[in-house]
């Protein structure tokens, strides 16, 4: 069982997780279906605009007693932000473009494995503690 700070951390990046999907699928829908952006595309913008999201969540209120120490933080954040924009585009373009099936299906399948992803790059790697 997870000890009640580790708890209180994955609740709070799950509050995180989800306020930037629910941005993300509004972007994503929007670009798609009102602009009538090319789906793959759409996402890569509202990828980009969840991680604003993202990283004032994690920052601010996940991880915030590692947040901010140096320049290498955040180059490991912009690193980790490229993985998880790699990830979520090429899900994307997997489901709808080798796949066939609905933009909605790659969006669900990129909010299962890119979280995942993303938390274990960020609690490990992105804002582990730093000597300072």
């Amino acid at each position: 069982m997870l000890a009640h700070g580790r708890f209180s951390e994955v609740l709070r990046f799950g509050i995180v997780g989800v306020t930037a999907t629910l941005v993300h699928f509004t972007v994503l829908t929007l670009a798609v279906e009102r602009l009538g952006a090319i789906p793959a595309l759409a996402n890569g913008s509202a990828f980009i605009v969840a991680v604003c999201v993202t990283y004032l969540g994690q920052s601010l209120w996940v991880f915030r007693g590692h947040a901010g120490r140096s320049s290498a933080q955040l180059m490991r954040f912009a690193v980790s932000l490229l993985i998880g924009f790699v990830a979520n585009v090429s899900v994307m373009a997997m489901t709808t473009q080798l796949l066939g099936l609905s933009y909605q299906i790659g969006f669900l399948l990129s909010c299962v494995a890119v979280p995942v992803l993303s938390f274990f790059i960020n609690k490990f790697w992105v804002f582990r503690s730093i000597p300072e």
